[in-house]
């Protein structure tokens, strides 16, 4: 495997402002083009927002939502990645062509191929569908990656099934945590005894 040198990016998403959003990833790619990054990795769900969309309903839901790789959103992350010969991966509710909604995250390569990982372990909204297929793909950086969205990390069969399948880089991204988000706090108090 070649050597890749990679960012990961945190931020508190404006929730359902994917303008906004997509502007902050894009401050982001461009700083990260400066410093030479040939792989950057935004939260789960972060073009659309995560925490509020258990509150809304199906409708509102699938007015977020948006084919990939048809889709804006998918089409502004493909352009900046040939834009700056970088994969760029960021997640979104995505309306798949069976007419469910996806917890999904794509990954953006700069020769102008995609992947999409659906969240197989999908929790955040009873509006949307689990995923059924494990993601493992080549890049043009001359290694092979596989994505698990959050919770699919927990379950160590399925890292083990990506890796067997020849992931040798997880992207393993999660909603954000740690910023002025309601998590981790919504999870409840840690005990600092128990790190």
């Amino acid at each position: 495997m070649n050597d890749i040198r990679a960012a990961a990016v945190q931020f508190n998403h404006v929730p359902g402002d994917k303008e906004e959003n997509l502007d902050t990833i894009r401050r982001f790619i461009d700083q990260a083009a400066l410093q030479g990054i040939q792989l950057i990795v935004f939260p789960e769900m972060c073009i659309t927002g995560y925490w509020h969309v258990r509150k809304l309903s199906r409708e509102q839901v699938n007015d977020l939502a948006e084919s990939v790789p048809g889709g804006e959103s998918t089409r502004k992350l493909l352009a900046w990645s040939a834009q700056n010969n970088m994969t760029i991966g960021a997640g979104l509710i995505e309306r798949g062509d069976d007419g469910q909604l996806y917890n999904s995250y794509v990954v953006a390569m700069p020769n102008g191929q995609h992947a999409c990982h659906r969240k197989l372990h999908c929790f955040i909204s009873e509006h949307m569908a689990s995923g059924n297929q494990y993601t493992v793909f080549d890049t043009p950086h001359g290694c092979r990656m596989g994505v698990l969205i959050c919770y699919d990390n927990n379950i160590g069969e399925n890292v083990r099934i990506t890796a067997l399948n020849g992931a040798e880089i997880l992207l393993a991204p999660h909603q954000t945590g740690g910023c002025n988000s309601p998590s981790p706090g919504c999870m409840g108090t840690i005990d600092p005894k128990l790190w």
